[in-house]
């Protein structure tokens, strides 16, 4: 007796490339390309036409779609059109990116719109520079931890002020705060954090006098320039720790706003950094991202217009977490004028001295930025579409200037253990000029560029 082989169940991974396809092939490519694609928080997924098809035309596509894809069909309506109702609340509010898609009837760039419930900051494209005379923005940022982010940031800014820069240190790694208590003595605390802000934005409000009561001078400042820190949890959080878990459920949460809309992690994040940033005539604002790929992490590396600083040591690890980074980035555009790809730059970190061993990690970074970033792609016009007369450029192996050439901060067995309190030698040149020269050599020629 013969049996016939069950059909391979479609998983999330390949769910939208198969629903385009089907589109593609009842409907036409043409089609597909001016329509846009929604997938909702649960993974299921419809189609928005650019125009009011045949109600032939939208049965025959119906019964193939929910033939093909049962589960990751959208409950209701699969194929929708302009004069659908609720499509235009869709279109207006919905966040999303191209991608370029297989189909039977070749490469389609596709609309994407993401419905999202965790998460959705990381569809915000990235953020346009910040332009002076607003201070420029760092951010120190990773995957994993223990790879001396938060250890190079104190050391960056303590050379900062040695040159007689006014610095702002901001702790965005709210889960596993740092910087607060490396720079600030508990006596120094100020009186909140960030959490605080977070929390108390909804209910009693935010002022100028919180703000100020949200930052305080670090001993670190060298007598030339200024440190100032903001800490995750202020001298409140210390005095009621039991709080603090409280606060952080409440942190990510969705704010209303004066347009009857709401404000996610990201924005708000803008807003705080933005309001911190006017409260002095700062040089440079350090902000210390929580490693992972989280919210608070889009919210640094998207929201803030910044340099973002990507650390890592030479480990698979490290290049298998850039890789679900950088993938997901390259479904942005990118401009000529404002190019948020050159404000990324890989940092080595715990590197050897080996010039070997450096370029092999600058070769693997290369690899993985040539792969998603670097390809000779075509730039998206004025409505988002992909232009035929336009391409990136390629990127050398051995540009300075690109992003995967990346700056070592060489292993050190002097910052194995990192307490300039109990250790103030840390933060002196003297001890710190050869780990950490080309990273601090790197970001001061940035701050000089765009002063």
């Amino acid at each position: 007796m013969m049996t016939t082989q069950a059909a391979e169940t479609i998983r999330f991974d390949q769910s939208l490339e198969v629903f385009a396809a089907t589109v593609a092939t009842t409907l036409g490519a043409k089609a597909l390309a001016a329509g846009q694609v929604l997938r909702d928080a649960s993974g299921r997924l419809a189609f928005i036409s650019d125009t009011n098809l045949p109600e032939a035309s939208i049965r025959a596509a119906t019964e193939a779609l929910a033939a093909r894809l049962p589960t990751y069909c959208r409950t209701g309506r699969i194929l929708l059109t302009p004069d659908h109702p609720g499509v235009s609340s869709v279109l207006s509010c919905g966040r999303g990116y191209l991608e370029a898609l297989e189909t039977p009837l070749g490469r389609v760039p596709v609309r994407v719109i993401e419905q999202r419930i965790v998460g959705q900051d990381w569809l915000e494209a990235p953020s346009p520079s910040v332009l002076p005379p607003a201070p420029a923005r760092v951010v120190f940022a990773s995957l994993k931890g223990g790879v001396g982010r938060s250890t190079a940031l104190a050391v960056v800014a303590a050379d900062l002020a040695r040159r007689g820069k006014k610095v702002l240190v901001i702790d965005l790694d709210l889960e596993a705060p740092g910087i607060g208590a490396m720079m600030l003595t508990s006596e120094a605390q100020p009186r909140f954090g960030l959490l605080d802000w977070y929390v108390e934005r909804s209910l009693n409000g935010v002022n100028h006098a919180f703000l100020l009561d949200m930052v305080a001078p670090s001993d670190f400042g060298a007598g030339r320039g200024l440190i100032e820190v903001a800490p995750a949890i202020g001298a409140t959080g210390r005095q009621y720790p039991a709080n603090v878990l409280a606060k952080i459920a409440r942190a990510y949460l969705d704010q209303p706003s004066d347009e009857d809309g709401t404000l996610s992690f990201l924005h708000q994040t803008r807003a705080l950094v933005d309001d911190l940033a006017g409260l002095k005539h700062y040089d440079a604002i350090l902000i210390d991202a929580r490693a992972g790929l989280n919210e608070t992490t889009a919210a640094a590396i998207l929201g803030l217009g910044a340099q973002v600083l990507l650390f890592g040591e030479n480990t698979p690890q490290t290049f298998a977490g850039y890789r679900y980074l950088l993938a997901h980035l390259a479904r942005f555009p990118r401009n000529e004028e404002d190019d948020w790809l050159y404000r990324l730059r890989m940092v080595h970190a715990k590197a050897s001295a080996d010039a070997d061993k450096q370029q092999a990690f600058r070769d693997k970074a290369h690899s993985l930025f040539q792969e998603y970033l670097y390809r000779d792609l075509p730039l998206p016009d004025e409505e988002g579409r992909p232009s035929p007369d336009t391409s990136l450029p390629e990127v050398s192996l051995d540009d300075p200037e690109a992003p995967h050439f990346a700056w070592p901060v060489f292993r050190d067995s002097n910052y194995f253990e990192f307490d300039p309190f109990a250790e103030p030698a840390q933060l002196t040149p003297a001890r710190y000029a050869r780990t950490y020269q080309t990273l601090t050599e790197g970001i001061d020629a940035y701050l000089s560029s765009e002063g």
